[in-house]
């Protein structure tokens, strides 16, 4: 589904294009950013509600994401605000 020349595609029509083709949007890079670890890095300017990248995981809720990183602190987790709630989203290998 291609836009007509000068028209944007909705950042949900960009999001099933990508997600639905299991690829990442062009303009990011992966590096390690000291001391932390890997940290994905925009190549390129974006939009405020442009569709950026798909990140696969388990959505847990604030308590359920404390619990585990008290536990094992993998630094795979980052924090959210969904539906108006504060999540941990907890990345997949």
């Amino acid at each position: 589904m291609r836009p007509r020349r000068g028209v944007k595609s909705s950042p949900v029509d960009v999001a099933k294009q990508f997600v639905t083709k299991k690829i990442d949007m062009p303009g990011f890079e992966v590096e390690n950013i000291p001391p932390t670890g890997r940290g994905v890095i925009t190549q390129k300017p974006f939009q405020n509600g442009d569709f950026l990248l798909h990140y696969h995981g388990q959505l847990l809720t604030w308590e359920e994401g404390d619990r585990l990183e008290e536990r094992n602190s993998t630094g795979f987790r980052f924090f959210i605000k969904f539906k108006g709630k504060r999540c941990w989203k907890e990345a997949e290998a």
